[in-house]
Formats: C-alpha cells, sequence, structure tokens
C-alpha cells in the first residue's frame, strides 16, 4: 500500500470530527491545499464515513460543524 492509501485509511478511521477538522487544516495548509486530488479523496471518504455514521454521531457531528467550519463538506 502506497503512503496515500496508508493516510486515507487512516483518515477513514478518524471520528467524523476530526476528519473534518483534518479537512479544514489540509485547505489551509499552503502546500497540501495544492494535492486537489488528495482533499477530493479526502471529501469523499468523509462523506462515505458520514452516510454510514449512527445518528448520535451525526448528531454530534451537526454540532461540531455548526460550530467549526462554516463551509465544512456535506
Amino acid at each position: 500500500m502506497s503512503s496515500i492509501e496508508n493516510r486515507l485509511e487512516a483518515f477513514r478511521k478518524l471520528p467524523l470530527r476530526a476528519q473534518l477538522a483534518l479537512i479544514a487544516s489540509t485547505r489551509a495548509n499552503p502546500v497540501l491545499s495544492k494535492n486537489q486530488e488528495y482533499i477530493e479523496n479526502l471529501e469523499r471518504i468523509h462523506a462515505e464515513c458520514l452516510q454510514e455514521a449512527t445518528p448520535e454521531q451525526k448528531a454530534a457531528y451537526d454540532k461540531a460543524k455548526a460550530n467549526f467550519v462554516p463551509n465544512a463538506p456535506e
């Protein structure tokens, strides 16, 4: 498995709120923000994880999203 594949697999295991924070910090990073494919992969995995989340996980995520990042991925 490549380094990117390892990173994406590790990202998938993070809680939704941590995924949200990582996406935001990646976008804000002057080096990482240039890798649009990486950001798109993070957002895709995040969307998949959000679809699989329990109602409790979604509620905690929605609360964090409202307080953390106004333009978070859906």
